[in-house]
């Protein structure tokens, strides 16, 4: 035989269970934020893939790599100053090896950064998600968000 809760009347003549019955826990989805993590020690601050989160620094780097690479060189401390590093960028953009700027540039910030990986690592990222890396370099030296 089935067993119900037992029940009183009301005034109403409504009748409600006499035992609370605790309903289950619905779950709210969060939301997701992109936040640049600062204590990421042996780890980059953004992920790979994350460079759309800021949409206006990923269309700069598009559209205009030199500008990004440049303003990560000016960060790096490089004496050469921004234009000649943004000439320098345009110019192996246009000789075909600016992969290996870039990848040169990216074993620079891990050695500065003390972030983990390697020469073969930073030569693939580049060579295969050029405009990605630069946004997240970026992200390295720049609070983008």
């Amino acid at each position: 035989m089935d067993s119900y809760p037992e029940t009183k009347q009301t005034t109403e003549g409504v009748s409600q269970p006499s035992q609370y019955e605790p309903q289950p826990a619905m779950s709210v989805p969060q939301e997701q934020s992109h936040v640049v993590v600062t204590s990421r020690q042996g780890r980059w601050k953004a992920d790979l893939f994350d460079c759309f989160a800021v949409p206006g620094l990923c269309i700069k780097t598009c559209c205009l790599p030199c500008v990004t690479y440049a303003e990560i060189k000016e960060k790096m401390s490089n004496n050469l100053g921004f234009r000649i590093n943004a000439w320098c960028h345009f110019c192996a953009l246009c000789a075909g090896f600016a992969c290996c700027l870039e990848t040169m540039t990216r074993a620079e910030i891990r050695q500065q950064q003390g972030i983990k990986g390697d020469f073969t690592e930073d030569v693939c990222t580049h060579c295969w998600c050029g405009c990605c890396a630069l946004v997240q370099e970026h992200r390295q030296f720049y609070d983008d968000e």
